[in-house]
């Protein structure tokens, strides 16, 4: 039968790729959003709740004023931010911090996503570092960029930031709640702890596709609609996005076609000149050389992700150490396989059980 499968499989390239399910197919855009977006998911435990019921953001959020050209990063400020990353948490210290405070031009904070994103670069550090601390690196941060005035806006700022995570995180959703009640409940939640003007500047682009997202998961899964029918409310549904998250959701159909492929792949066991074969006929000649260079990359990625977790657990299971010290021993541990840039993506997988 496997014999049959693969000679199918050579007989008709380009014809493994099946209709994937409508949810995989958002779950795949939403990823793509957030990697466009460039934002680290926060290492607080509220993070695997908090994207798994919102999709990331899609642009940057209507600003009140026009911002002044003050929006600096450590490395444009020489002998500031760069003399205390000894100090730094391990996962931070070789990186260069993601997101930017931004000021109007009265010299204040502007809320913005890219605001938001420096609070999860930060707080991607947990586990290394407490809160406490964590909010005291942010602010010598800022401070040495802005100011002690602008670093006492951020805190504010933070805080509430951090209250609404924590809140999100005590959250038990009942079962069998609906995706949009839980939706709606977190929407409250972000209006009732952060303000209506900080969560649609953190959340309101987000929350927005989530409901594009959703609004199309249901029209697909209509069995009343004829296909010509879907097909025209489909096209009235796109008008909602712009240009560019319209390209980004034909990239993201893309990578689904790509993992489903790649599944596929892995189940009629087909090997190297096959898997080339198959991909030159759906995606070209120069992008199958590129997949083939993802394969080997992505093994290369999952060997080290596997010997750091035998070692992580070896820690673990050292009855030697205390809590504290297996916590130590382990954010060594990830600092040494890993970059900063893999260390939060490690962070974020273990935060979320994944690892």
């Amino acid at each position: 039968m496997m014999l049959m499968k693969q000679a199918t499989a050579r007989s008709q390239p380009g014809r493994l790729v099946l209709a994937a399910s409508v949810l995989l197919a958002l779950l795949v855009a939403a990823l793509w959003w957030r990697a466009r977006d460039g934002a680290e998911t926060s290492a607080l435990p509220v993070t695997a709740l908090d994207a798994s019921t919102a999709t990331p953001a899609l642009g940057d959020p209507p600003r009140a004023t026009a911002p002044m050209t003050v929006t600096r990063t450590a490395a444009a400020v020489a002998g500031t931010a760069r003399a205390p990353r000894a100090d730094w948490p391990a996962s931070l210290r070789d990186s260069e911090p993601d997101g930017a405070v931004t000021l109007d031009a009265n010299g204040r904070v502007i809320v913005s996503r890219e605001l938001r994103r420096l609070f999860d670069y930060f707080l991607s550090a947990l586990g290394e570092r407490d809160v406490g601390a964590i909010r005291a690196l942010l602010l010598a941060h800022v401070g040495a960029l802005h100011g002690a005035a602008t670093a006492a806006e951020v805190a504010a700022l933070f805080d509430r930031y951090v209250d609404f995570q924590q809140a999100l995180a005590a959250i038990n959703p009942p079962p069998g709640e609906a995706l949009r009640e839980r939706l709606a409940r977190v929407h409250d939640l972000r209006h009732r702890l952060l303000d209506a003007a900080m969560a649609e500047a953190f959340f309101g682009d987000e929350e927005r596709y989530t409901e594009y997202t959703l609004d199309r998961r249901d029209l697909m899964a209509d069995s009343t609609l004829d296909e010509q029918t879907r097909q025209q409310r489909l096209d009235e549904l796109d008008t909602r996005l712009s240009p560019e998250q319209r390209s980004g959701m034909q990239e993201a159909n893309t990578a689904l076609l790509v993992d489903e492929q790649n599944r596929q792949f892995d189940a009629l066991r087909l090997d190297p000149a096959q898997r080339q074969s198959e991909r030159e006929a759906l995606f070209g000649t120069e992008a199958a050389q590129r997949l083939a260079q993802s394969d080997a990359e992505q093994a290369a990625w999952e060997a080290r992700v596997h010997a750091y977790v035998q070692a992580r657990d070896a820690l673990r299971a050292d009855a030697r150490r205390d809590i504290a010290s297996r916590e130590r021993a382990i954010a060594q541990l990830r600092a040494a396989r890993f970059d900063a840039a893999e260390q939060r993506r490690i962070v974020s997988l273990e935060a979320i059980g994944q690892l």
